[in-house]
């Protein structure tokens, strides 16, 4: 019956009446103020219903995912842990074979793992359940890439399958390199920045680790693959990088466009996260990441980005004063 619970907690989470879910809401809770928001159309019995405990938090108080309910909060962010991890290595693991039956190239794979894996990571945050230790587990995920691509980098142990789809000449120390610079930026920054505070405080919540690493997955991404293909030869770039306009633009585009679709996501649960009001504030971080990626010396885009991303969004309340994010959430 486990099963139960996770469909109907999902049910529950994106329903589209979220805004009046402001006390905890379970069906064994007589004292509960608010009901349980359910489709319109779907009728399901009470003995079903009695074995989901889904406690929603909103409106400056806490927000919470937890289908296990609050006594099992550590185990339900521990398979949160599993499933996030699964989900990224599933792509790595996609793409290797997707590379390895020769339908895409080293160059494609390497740029869909690179546009993706950060995103889908950061999606998988709205599993956790907010507490004092989701942000802790969640950066176990990226932490474990950091660990193997050390090991496979340094030669102790043989993945293949990691080597060939992120790697561009085939040789594993090249993870050493602009890989590991990525997964070790997902560590830092989700620490620092994980979407809300230990208690899951909504009212706290702070975009800024969603659309650094936005910038640097979704605009680093496009830039490269807009850049191959429409760039032409008139190259320009410091210390041996080859920049173009047309990446330049791509760079700009992709890091726009993932900021709003991953604010959009996490908008569903954090009210404060309205992209038409900071629509402004992220053209602005796309125009400054896009002109740093430009100038930066090859190899080295993948921590001149967020680092670049994080600096704007600092000195973003002296310039628009709209701008009203913590600055850190540990």
């Amino acid at each position: 019956m486990r099963i139960e619970r996770v469909i109907l907690s999902l049910l529950l989470f994106f329903t589209p009446d979220t805004d009046t879910m402001h006390t905890k809401t379970t069906m064994n809770d007589p004292s509960c103020k608010v009901g349980l928001f359910l489709f319109p159309t779907i009728f399901i019995g009470e003995d079903i219903l009695s074995l989901v405990h889904f406690d929603f938090y909103q409106g400056g108080s806490r927000l919470m995912f937890n289908p296990l309910g609050p006594s099992l909060e550590l185990v339900w962010d521990f398979i949160a842990m599993i499933i996030s991890f699964v989900l990224v290595l599933l792509l790595v693991q996609i793409n290797a074979a997707i590379e390895k039956s020769g339908k895409l190239s080293t160059i494609v794979t390497r740029k869909v793992i690179h546009t993706f894996a950060a995103p889908v990571w950061m999606v998988s945050w709205l599993l956790f359940s907010g507490g004092l230790f989701s942000r802790w587990l969640a950066m176990i995920v990226p932490l474990l890439f950091v660990l193997q691509f050390l090991a496979i980098g340094t030669g102790r142990v043989e993945n293949e399958d990691f080597v060939r789809s992120m790697s561009r000449s085939g040789d594993p120390k090249e993870l050493l390199g602009g890989t590991l610079y990525y997964a070790t930026i997902m560590v830092i920054f989700g620490i620092l920045w994980f979407y809300v505070p230990p208690g899951g405080n909504v009212a706290q919540a702070s975009p800024i680790a969603i659309i650094a690493l936005a910038c640097l997955a979704g605009g680093d991404g496009l830039a490269d693959v807009i850049g191959r293909k429409y760039g032409g030869e008139r190259k320009f770039g410091i210390g041996g990088s080859e920049k173009t306009i047309a990446g330049a633009f791509g760079m700009f585009i992709g890091s726009l466009l993932f900021s709003i679709v991953l604010l959009l996501i996490f908008s569903l649960v954090v009210s404060s996260f309205v992209v038409a009001d900071i629509f402004v504030p992220l053209l602005i971080i796309s125009i400054v990441v896009t002109i740093v990626e430009f100038l930066t010396p090859k190899g080295y885009d993948n921590i001149s980005i967020p680092i670049a991303a994080v600096i704007t969004m600092i000195l973003l309340p002296y310039i628009i004063p709209t701008w009203a994010f913590p600055l850190l959430t540990l």
